[in-house]
């Protein structure tokens, strides 16, 4: 998959992230080059694509950090955005839970969400190594679309404070028709009605547009089935308080479900060694 393809997929992201991604894609399609001293000063921090993997601490407690764009795999955009690798995090998920050292695993995220693509799978790695050893999630600054879909999959999910941003369940595509400068536009022949309906050389036509409505429903769909399976509730709960796209902050995200509370890392980390059976069984909203 080209960094194209993925860019016209679903993405469970907040709508503004996927804008800056994609100017960030345009940019490189012109050649320019990207200032990356520049948006390391705005971002207050320096960019890396390395991917994080988990560390263990003093009472075998497992933490991983999952930051940034989520995307199944390394690329441009986690050079500049920062980001993580669905499957180079599944591995890690699995190597903790099954590494003889480690008690239970902390999921420490920091995410707007990403890419639907490996967003799934992951979380169900999530879930059912849960029951094997304790996983628990906590966010420290945003836990948003795919990035809520994966943590609320482990057996409890906690805020680090009362201003902690959780939520944003839903699914967004975008469809770009931008003729190049020279007025020229792009002539496409294809077999099969849906092959090529929503190319981007030509606008969007009511048929198209509905085409593309039902696969993101599709997706969405998909999204709080799971959110549903891994909170314990039923999919109306879902619908009617956790998925319509808000952003809960703090206390708000606790009362709609979506967290059990306020606990830091370090909070979990020290009940968690304590007593790993604490965590043992999965919470419900």
């Amino acid at each position: 998959m080209t960094l194209l393809d993925l860019l016209r997929s679903a993405w469970a992201i907040q709508p503004e992230r996927l804008l800056e991604i994609q100017s960030i894609y345009d940019t490189h399609l012109r050649g320019d080059k990207i200032d990356i001293p520049a948006i390391e000063a705005r971002l207050g921090r320096p960019l890396a694509s390395e991917q994080q993997e988990y560390r263990i601490r003093e009472g075998g407690v497992a933490v991983l950090s999952i930051e940034g764009v989520l995307a199944p795999k390394a690329n441009l955009f986690m050079r500049v955005s920062g980001g993580a690798s669905t499957q180079l995090l599944t591995k890690q998920v699995e190597s903790a839970i099954a590494d003889p050292r480690v008690r239970g695993l902390i999921l420490q995220v920091d995410s707007g969400g990403g890419s639907a693509l490996g967003v799934p799978e992951l979380s169900d790695t999530i879930y059912e190594l849960a029951a094997v050893k304790p996983i628990v999630t906590v966010t420290d600054g945003v836990m948003a679309s795919g990035a809520y879909w994966l943590g609320s999959a482990s057996n409890a999910v906690y805020g680090s404070g009362t201003t902690v941003q959780v939520g944003s369940i839903g699914v967004v595509m975008t469809h770009n028709y931008t003729p190049n400068a020279s007025g020229s536009q792009t002539t496409e022949i294809t077999a099969g009605r849906y092959k090529r309906m929503a190319t981007s050389a030509k606008p969007l036509d009511e048929e198209a547009s509905a085409y593309l409505q039902q696969m993101v429903d599709h997706i969405y769909a998909v999204f709080v089935d799971a959110v549903a399976v891994n909170r314990g509730v039923s999919v109306e709960a879902v619908l009617e308080h956790m998925a319509d796209g808000r952003i809960f902050i703090g206390q708000q995200a606790v009362d709609a479900g979506l967290l059990d509370g306020f606990m830091t890392v370090d909070q979990v980390a020290d009940r968690m060694a304590a007593n790993p059976a604490e965590f043992a069984t999965r919470r419900k909203a």
